[in-house]
């Protein structure tokens, strides 16, 4: 999708853009593809009900809004493959010699520390999709973190470099686009492929904390649910989200 053919709408301040998003379509149908963007949210949510933390225009906080009636209701989590794809590719032109990963089921990565988040909300109608919003995190400016947060970075941490959040955003567009026009259009199997490739610790033997306690284990997939597939000692497990804690 060529950036001109992108529908972007700017917003200084929003409580979400996911919720805007939301608020949009009860009244509207845009155009696929239209995209909400704000310099900061007041109530930015991560998966679950996290909180995302973001300083005031340093950061890429956008919503895209997608109509994928084409993917069966049971696949939706092929929708989160191509978007998470999306911003690999992205980050990958940015930082070539970095190690960019999708940590399961909504978290990006650079090295060991997150950069970004994916949170996706959908709308079912009868037996297909009404539509999808699917809204992106992506820390980019942004220098000092909340103390309670683990392992952030943004890409001038990594870099050093500044970045016009205006550009970043219409070649972030375009990536998820692209991937997005790619499920579409093609079979699933690249889609599968190319995700699993950036799957963090994807047949690495690892530790985790699964219902409460320490196991050691590898992942070994994704099943056609979204569910994070691990093999244990003589065991596999299917993992939803909030099952499993990676321990780094």
């Amino acid at each position: 999708m060529k950036q001109a053919s992108i529908n972007i709408i700017y917003l200084q301040e929003v409580h979400s853009t996911n919720s805007y998003a939301k608020k949009l379509l009860s009244g509207e149908r845009p155009t696929e593809g239209t995209v909400i963007v704000a310099d900061h949210q007041t109530s930015g949510k991560g998966q679950d009900g996290n909180s995302w933390e973001s300083e005031a225009g340093k950061n890429i906080l956008m919503t895209l809004i997608l109509y994928p009636s084409f993917i069966e209701i049971s696949s939706q989590f092929r929708i989160s493959m191509a978007v998470a794809l999306g911003i690999i590719g992205f980050l990958k032109e940015i930082l070539p010699d970095q190690q960019v990963l999708i940590k399961w089921p909504n978290d990006i990565y650079v090295g060991k520390g997150k950069i970004g988040g994916i949170l996706i909300n959908n709308e079912i109608m009868g037996d297909h999709f009404e539509h999808v919003i699917a809204g992106i995190g992506l820390n980019v400016n942004q220098l000092a973190f909340s103390s309670d947060i683990p392992n952030p970075v943004s890409l001038k941490t990594i870099s050093g470099q500044e970045y016009s959040l205006k550009d970043m955003t219409l070649r972030l567009c375009d990536c998820v686009m692209e991937r997005y026009e790619q499920l579409k259009q093609e079979s699933f199997s690249r889609i599968e492929t190319d995700y699993l490739k950036c799957l963090l610790g994807l047949n690495e033997w690892r530790e985790y904390i699964y219902q409460g306690k320490t196991i050691t284990a590898r992942i070994t997939g994704v099943n056609e649910f979204g569910r994070l597939i691990l093999e244990t000692d003589g065991a596999v497990i299917e993992c939803d989200m909030k099952e499993i804690v990676y321990l780094f």
